[in-house]
């Protein structure tokens, strides 16, 4: 789960929704600062303008004693929580507020900071009159409520929109995550031999990545064409060689009952040896083709491979010990695999007889099951790096190889064989020789 969000953090879709939110929140907020700036100029202004009148008003008489009386009669009937006067003339201090007022001009003042009991803020101008300073402030409440109207507005309006935006990029997000799980995964089929593989219907309107779906869905269609092609090819050049060399086969066979007693039939031993290699290199081009048909499947069953392997390696026990080689078993206990039994034990034989073939003797070959996955070693020369995978190849054959017998498919139809059955084969260095391990699915 952790890593199917990594993967949508990471999506493309997600990456494209997370950089437009940025770029909305950025356009957002500058909106934001810059019609804050001018609604609180705007209210700055009108207190400006606000306390030039009442500066003006108080002012009006141009002498101290008639500024000192009108501060005080307005101070009377004013409530400090709305509006703040000081005359600071020759006497002392008059109005309503009597503490020092630092600063000049048109500034903010908080008479919290003069150890005043009020709470409010104020909006304060001062200016020099006839006998003093005289300094008048109104309430900062308006640009309070103008700051949490603006907060309001970022809260209910701004913050949701985000999240509505993030909410629906990650569900495109997923939902490109789930779609592109599906094509990797057809792919990961074709790449493994399944060329029937085909992307799953994708709900939602066509875009981008179901171009992309029905493009791998024709080159599959194309490959799958060609390879079957191929492989009917392969079939009827095989089938239609079988017979007439099966005649020939039955034909030396007569010439060998017709020779003379005593005769030599080396030349005829040779010929028909030839006759029988060509016969199952036959035999295995078409088993190869059945198997990859997928006709195979429909007698798929459980299969215990620790029993089949020990069978198998009874059967080859003195074989191995004709040719000089030591086959060591080491199985576990049952192990169920589905597939087919018979399919089953041809992996088996040939990779055994692959290597008592390609192994001189006194060699060792090492049989041995762990769970689902079979193993073949031995301490031969092994096969270069660089030709482990060529060996696959139908009829493909080591230059060393070509003096010895055999076709070149015994390892073409293991691996026919195992992905079949949904597994994996890989060819590895046994230091010194060459280590052959199957992995099948289990039951």
């Amino acid at each position: 789960m952790r890593a199917e969000w990594q993967d949508t953090l990471r999506s493309t879709p997600m990456r494209l929704t997370l950089r437009l939110v940025a770029l909305f929140l950025m356009t957002s907020l500058l909106t934001f600062a810059a019609t804050w700036w001018l609604a609180n100029k705007t209210l700055l202004d009108a207190a400006d303008n606000t306390l030039d009148v009442e500066l003006d008003e108080l002012s009006a008489s141009g002498n101290a004693a008639g500024i000192t009386a009108a501060v005080e009669a307005l101070s009377a009937r004013t409530d400090p929580e709305d509006m703040i006067l000081h005359f600071e003339g020759a006497t002392g201090a008059t109005g309503n507020y009597r503490e020092v007022l630092p600063g000049s001009g048109l500034r903010e003042f908080d008479p919290r900071d003069g150890g005043d009991r009020l709470s409010d803020r104020y909006i304060v101008k001062s200016r020099n009159v006839p006998g003093g300073v005289l300094t008048v402030g109104q309430s900062a409440d308006a640009f309070d409520e103008l700051r949490e109207v603006f907060g309001q507005v970022l809260s209910f309006t701004l913050l949701p929109t985000v999240l509505l935006v993030l909410a629906a990029g990650m569900i495109s997000a997923r939902r490109s995550a789930r779609r592109l799980a599906a094509i990797e995964g057809t792919l990961d089929r074709l790449r493994g031999g399944n060329l029937s593989a085909r992307l799953p219907d994708m709900p939602g309107p066509a875009d981008d990545l179901s171009r992309v779906g029905t493009g791998i869905d024709r080159l599959a269609e194309a490959q799958q064409a060609s390879t079957e092609a191929l492989r009917q090819v392969s079939a009827d050049i095989a089938h239609d060689l079988k017979t007439p060399i099966q005649r020939l086969s039955v034909q030396l066979a007569e010439v060998r009952d017709e020779l003379p007693d005593g005769a030599s039939t080396i030349g005829l031993d040779r010929a028909e040896a030839e006759v029988a290699g060509i016969v199952s290199t036959f035999q295995s081009l078409l088993s190869i083709a059945q198997i990859e048909g997928g006709s195979p499947r429909a007698r798929f069953a459980t299969v215990d491979l620790s029993a089949l392997a020990a069978t198998m390696a009874e059967v080859y026990e003195p074989a191995a010990e004709e040719s000089g080689h030591n086959l060591r078993i080491d199985i576990g206990s049952k192990a169920n695999v589905m597939g087919d039994r018979a399919l089953l034990g041809q992996i088996i034989a040939n990779l055994i007889e692959n290597a008592l073939r390609h192994t001189p003797p006194g060699s060792d070959v090492a049989l041995s099951v762990d769970g689902s996955r079979l193993t073949v070693g031995d301490n031969g020369p092994g096969i270069p790096a660089e030709e482990r995978e060529m060996v696959l190849r139908r009829l493909y054959r080591l230059d060393r190889s070509r003096s010895t017998p055999g076709s070149g498919l015994g390892l073409s139809l293991v691996d026919a064989v195992v992905k079949l059955h949904g597994g994996t084969l890989e060819l590895q260095d046994n230091a010194p020789g060459l280590r052959i391990v199957v992995r099948l699915p289990a039951a």
